[in-house]
């Protein structure tokens, strides 16, 4: 008998919020090594928040996360990403007076292995040709789209093995999203398990696996990606179709 793969991530029962201000209420889902995952809501359902409690920018209430089986609900953030796993934020939040090269030192200031991070810095060259012609200018001076190309190149130099994606769509042109969106795919491909907020439904879960759906604070639906797309709640609530 096949034993099931044990999930990546998994978030049981979590309760969490800011302050006096109650956001998840018993958020249950799970990504499993190699897929892309999607959380897809309205503006304020709880996803950033959901991102930030996995990564340990805030603290689970109740309920547990679980990273490999191991409990790290109440772990630091430097112990999370120790365990692989990388949030790049929304709004991108790079170094803006450091050189778009030194923004991806940052991304690998963990790691010794000399020989590997310059290999590293070639490999993300090679996914976003344009921020090798930007290397050495400051990242604050780079488009929406440049900056975050250069968000994720910095998460990549950490080698994860989940990586956290929050909006990464937010703001860019049309073509430039279709390109980030496109570069996802192909990270996915290499091994890289992909945890994918983000407010374009349709995009999202046009490339995911599998996806989740949330409203204020709660895990509503779920399932293939293909049988979100198609269910009429969806596409009247997220992709502007009359049910």
């Amino acid at each position: 008998m096949v034993e099931p793969v044990r999930p990546l991530l998994r978030l049981s029962g979590v309760h969490a919020g800011y302050e006096r201000m109650a956001v998840l209420h018993g958020v249950e889902l799970e990504v499993h090594p190699g897929e892309i995952v999607t959380l897809v809501g309205a503006n304020g359902a709880g996803k950033s928040t959901t991102l930030n409690t996995i990564s340990g920018v805030i603290k689970a209430r109740r309920g547990r996360v679980e990273i490999d089986g191991e409990d790290v609900t109440q772990a630091s953030i430097p112990g999370i990403v120790k365990r692989g796993v990388i949030q790049v934020p929304e709004g991108r939040r790079l170094f803006s007076e450091l050189t778009v090269h030194e923004n991806l030192l940052m991304g690998a200031y963990l790691r010794r292995d000399k020989a590997a991070i310059r290999a590293d810095i070639d490999r993300v060259f090679h996914l976003f040709p344009r921020l090798e012609e930007r290397r050495k200018q400051k990242a604050g001076s780079l488009s929406g789209g440049e900056q975050q190309m250069c968000a994720i190149a910095r998460a990549l130099m950490a080698r994860p093995r989940l990586l956290l994606l929050d909006e990464p769509s937010l703001g860019l042109a049309p073509l430039t999203a279709q390109r980030i969106f496109s570069v996802i795919k192909e990270l996915n491909e290499q091994g890289v398990t992909v945890f994918l907020v983000e407010q374009n439904a349709f995009a999202a879960l046009r490339l995911a696996h599998r996806g989740y759906v949330m409203e204020t604070g709660a895990v509503v639906m779920s399932g293939p990606a293909e049988e979100l797309l198609r269910d009429p709640r969806v596409r009247a609530a997220y992709l502007g179709e009359v049910a």
